[in-house]
């Protein structure tokens, strides 16, 4: 961490962010990382930014940083989302990508008392008009539940022949795989009945900011697809336990429902999220026994040990079967 923290400091002192334009005496500090990224408070006397530094795509792209800065740039015109003023993917200077964004005063949400901010960001965003050039921007998902069903066989591929993964464990994500790929057919719901807009895919609490003004950040992974992606993701409880410890009420889940809709319209979602919801939980597992086994790589740049133990929780056969129960029996 010291040798990258004088790196990022060689980097800004050889002029690489001058139309920010800091005062020759700034700080650079360790805000939070995730398994991507690690981000860092620059400021000086004036300003105050969070700088960004990513190491990896979680989906792929080899132009990870600069995928995520346009995806800021076109959401700015929501009022929900942190403004950016720099990216670098080049990797000229240091291999890493770099992005500079806003500062935003808050704190995380809180889903006893923030459920009615956390609907209104989402309508704000899901609300927004997709222009023809967007589909050309993001990522597009058509087909959710093919793409889950692809997602997760391709997640859990190293997964099935591992010793590291218990045997019970691996007997439940292939039911679950199995029951999704019976009920793929149900998809031409959202063929028939296509809305696209702008997923997070990455709503859980400590990606929202709740201040004088409310924000959802972390824009790593976003994709145009089904709104009920990010709102199925936000209500479930492989979300709603992971930073929080919280389970929500059928009252606080209409709650959310009703105010999300006063800003989207009659659009179907509750439907929509009854329907995409074993599909959720076979990406959540999915990459639950994919990172578990990236874990146990030495060579992995960043371990986040909370992560890790919601990851070997949520892979117990007890937590899995009562999630389940549902769909599996």
């Amino acid at each position: 961490m010291a040798k990258l923290i004088d790196d990022l400091y060689s980097y800004i002192r050889a002029g690489h962010l001058k139309e920010l334009n800091l005062e020759k005496e700034f700080k650079l500090r360790f805000l939070a990382q995730g398994e991507y990224n690690k981000n860092f408070i620059l400021e000086d006397n004036k300003n105050k930014y969070v700088f960004r530094v990513n190491s990896g795509s979680q989906i792929g792209l080899a132009n990870q940083i600069e995928y995520e800065y346009r995806a800021l740039k076109r959401l700015e015109v929501s009022g929900c989302t942190p403004k950016v003023h720099f990216v670098d993917g080049s990797k000229s200077y240091i291999n890493n990508g770099i992005l500079v964004m806003d500062y935003l005063e808050g704190r995380p949400l809180d889903y006893r008392k923030d459920l009615k901010s956390a609907a209104k960001i989402f309508s704000n965003i899901h609300s927004l008009d997709i222009k023809r050039e967007d589909f050309d921007s993001f990522i597009t998902e058509n087909y959710i539940f093919s793409d889950r069903i692809k997602e997760g066989n391709n997640l859990l591929k190293n997964v099935w022949d591992s010793n590291l993964i218990d045997i019970e464990t691996k007997q439940i994500l292939e039911k679950l795989i199995n029951y999704c790929e019976k009920n793929a057919h149900l998809e031409r719901y959202f063929i028939e009945n296509p809305w696209k807009a702008i997923n997070n895919t990455e709503v859980n609490s400590h990606n929202f900011i709740i201040g004088e003004k409310n924000y959802l950040i972390d824009w790593e992974k976003p994709v145009l697809s089904d709104p009920c992606q990010d709102i199925t993701q936000f209500l479930a409880p492989t979300t709603t336990l992971w930073k929080a410890n919280t389970l929500l009420s059928s009252e606080e889940i209409e709650n959310f429902y009703r105010v999300y809709e006063s800003g989207v319209g009659d659009r179907h979602i509750r439907e929509r999220v009854r329907l995409y919801r074993p599909y959720l939980y076979l990406r959540a597992l999915s990459w639950c026994a994919y990172a578990y086994l990236e874990y146990q790589n030495p060579g992995k740049s960043i371990k986040n040990m909370d992560t890790y133990a919601k990851i070997k929780e949520y892979l117990d056969p007890r937590f899995m079967n009562n999630l389940l129960k549902e769909f599996i029996g």
